[in-house]
């Protein structure tokens, strides 16, 4: 049962997202995944006059023929089994709209996508856009550089209001990925800083050395030796590989989100998107254009980063510069 500031919390980012009137809206969920938000997502759905329908998948990372038919017909997608179909993202061409929510229901609420949201981020794409490097540090001992232009990015505003727009509700962060081979440096995960998928605050730092765009070296101690292992482990040197950049900008994130929760129940857009957080990454770059896959991708929130894209601070010791500004 679902409590009116729940209803309500539907409603907003559903007219956000512009679903209206006589629009096709299909809820897709997977067999052994939470589905808790169906019927509301039903319910709310029907009640901006969209024609909702649910259907249900055995496997949502290996979506069946007659699902992806329904996905692409459909004008807007919920997606609450967050699939990793790569046809998931083909969705776009067809100009479907789509928003994942996994998060429980008092973080859906605490991280309310606002229109703001949308315009800060599209301010932070378009430096990126503008831009032909980026540097990161940290008082930890991060300093890498990435040369930028050769591929694309992406940007997560909390709600899908554009034909062939992926997001989900919550968050709010921006990602470039950088030229292939072109990372090069140190980058330190420090304590309290976050893995994903993981979902583990490090007790002990890590220091990874970056050079060609890929993790050439691990150092440290115990969580050092764990990421070293999780990596070798897939045999596969893609994995090691430089992935997207970004910063958080998400307003009413919270850093310590994943302690009041088990790992199951939650899915850590508070670490993803916390505000002025580096998001560093592993693994593929597909989603920005490029042709490298890899079994594994890590997401690493790094607190207090200074971030330059060529010579301007975009975000200093985790303070977003000029927030507010529109694209």
């Amino acid at each position: 049962m679902f409590t009116k500031s729940q209803h309500a919390a539907w409603h907003h980012v559903l007219e956000l997202c512009k679903l209206g009137e006589g629009e096709t809206a299909i809820v897709l969920g997977a067999q052994g995944v939470d589905t808790r938000y169906r019927d509301i997502a039903l319910q709310v759905g029907r009640e901006r006059g969209a024609n909702a329908a649910y259907i249900e998948v055995e496997n949502a990372n290996r979506l069946p023929a007659t699902a992806l038919a329904a996905l692409r017909a459909a004008d807007f997608v919920i997606d609450l089994s967050h699939s990793h179909d790569p046809e998931i993202r083909k969705l776009a061409p067809h100009g479907t709209r789509t928003l994942v929510v996994l998060e429980p229901p008092e973080i859906l609420e605490r991280m309310l996508p606002q229109a703001s949201d949308k315009d800060r981020v599209l301010h932070a794409q378009a430096c990126i856009r503008q831009s032909a490097r980026m540097r990161v540090t940290t008082e930890a001992g991060t300093d890498f550089e990435v040369a930028l232009g050769e591929l694309g990015g992406n940007c997560q505003y909390g709600f899908s209001d554009e034909p062939g727009h992926w997001d989900q509700w919550p968050g709010a962060f921006v990602t470039t990925y950088g030229n292939e081979g072109s990372a090069n440096g140190t980058v330190v995960i420090a304590e309290g800083d976050i893995i994903f998928p993981q979902k583990e605050y490090m007790r002990s730092a890590i220091t990874l050395r970056i050079e060609g765009g890929y993790i050439r070296a691990i150092e440290g101690g115990v969580d050092a030796m764990l990421l070293k292992a999780t990596l070798n482990s897939y045999a596969n040197p893609e994995v090691f590989a430089v992935s997207h950049l970004g910063w958080g900008l998400s307003r009413k994130s919270r850093w310590d989100a994943l302690g009041f929760y088990d790992k199951k129940d939650i899915e850590g857009q508070d670490g993803r998107g916390h505000y002025g957080n580096f998001l560093f990454s592993t693994g593929p770059n597909l989603s920005g254009g490029g042709t490298r896959r890899a079994p594994l991708h890590l997401d690493i929130p790094l607190r207090d980063a200074t971030v330059w894209l060529d010579d301007r601070q975009v975000v200093r010791a985790g303070e977003v510069l000029a927030p507010e500004q529109r694209a």
